[in-house]
């Protein structure tokens, strides 16, 4: 039996409602456009794991031993907190660590000292030892009482008040021979005036030859006594001249004396500074920054280490922990600034005590 439709009823079959295709094209771009947006904004996750080496961002440093020898002393325990240049260990020596305050002060005076000598050193007792410093310390503390002796005893002092005055006295008879000089020279020229009129009485008979050399010797002697006088006084002066160049020996003596006796000390105050930083430097560990002391060995007092071993290390008081990561290059790229990092420790339950969190820098 077959059916007949009109051709008004075939044509409302074969025609799709409008709202109908409207709505399922509506829904299809907004399933498209949510599953795009979704695509832009979820990010899957991907994990790149890497082997990670944990450290403090102001490295620990590890204080050595310089020399071969036992450890005399240990001054500092460890887990202490310490500063630096502070003194952790001595070694083996033969200078004794509680006489470097007294070497010290020793330099410090001595500088004073040197600056200005009427300063006084208070030297330190003759029966201290001073191992490697013992030449130059007993050098210094040497011409140092000498340079005080030179100044206190008043021998140079008593050789220069003698020349002095034996330099005064001979101005003084020079002054006195230049008067006698002064008159006997009046006494020439009066005898000088009579022996002219004596030549000419003898001349006209007047005088008898005896006379007349009588007349003469006694003119001559007048002449003969200025003569005596001139010697006298040149005798003086050679003496006296003497005297001040004796004066000026003995005085450039003692100058000399005394500058070498300050450049002794001068010398033996630096050979004392150079042993005194390479004493330090070779039995002394100290400490090469602020932080806390980690024994990196059980050390001992009287154990022998070697030079160049680590015996410390010093940990910084405040630090940041950071962490050096060595990723794939495979997937290296999509690692950047501020992505969080899970760090597992090696030989650390972290299934029950949990991981530690970080951030990409």
């Amino acid at each position: 039996m077959k059916n007949h439709l009109s051709e008004e009823i075939l044509d409302i079959l074969n025609e799709s409602p409008r709202w109908l295709v409207r709505m399922g094209a509506t829904v299809i771009m907004f399933l498209l456009v949510l599953f795009l947006a979704g695509a832009w904004y979820i990010r899957y996750p991907e994990v790149l794991k890497g082997a990670a080496v944990v450290t403090t961002a102001a490295p620990t440093i590890k204080v050595v031993s310089e020399t071969d020898g036992r450890v005399m002393r240990l001054l500092v325990p460890n887990g202490a907190a310490v500063r630096k240049g502070d003194i952790l260990a001595e070694m083996e020596n033969r200078t004794k660590l509680e006489n470097m305050p007294l070497v010290q002060d020793l330099l410090a005076q001595t500088q004073r000292f040197l600056g200005d000598p009427r300063r006084q050193i208070m030297l330190p007792p003759d029966s201290l030892t001073w191992g490697d410093l013992q030449a130059d310390v007993l050098s210094l503390c040497q011409n140092y009482r000498e340079f005080r002796q030179a100044q206190t005893d008043g021998f140079y002092a008593r050789q220069v008040q003698n020349l002095r005055e034996q330099i005064e006295a001979m101005r003084r008879m020079q002054r006195i021979h230049q008067r006698k000089k002064e008159l006997n020279t009046e006494e020439l020229l009066n005898s000088t005036a009579g022996y002219q009129t004596d030549q000419k009485l003898f001349a006209e008979g007047i005088y008898s030859r005896s006379e007349f050399l009588k007349k003469e010797n006694d003119y001559l002697r007048k002449k003969r006594e200025q003569e005596d006088l001139n010697e006298n006084m040149v005798h003086t002066e050679l003496k006296r001249n003497e005297a001040e160049k004796e004066l000026q020996r003995l005085e450039y003596a003692f100058q000399e004396k005394q500058r070498q006796l300050l450049g002794n000390i001068t010398l033996a105050a630096q050979n004392i500074g150079n042993g005194l930083r390479n004493w330090q430097q070779r039995y002394l560990i100290t400490a090469p920054s602020d932080g806390k002391l980690a024994y990196l060995q059980n050390l001992a007092e009287n154990q022998f280490v070697h030079s160049g071993e680590a015996l410390f290390s010093v940990i910084p008081s405040r630090q940041d922990f950071v962490a050096m990561v060595d990723i794939p290059v495979k997937g290296m790229g999509k690692a950047g600034v501020g992505q969080q990092v899970v760090l597992k420790l090696d030989d650390y339950p972290f299934q029950e005590f949990g991981t530690v969190e970080g951030k990409v820098l």
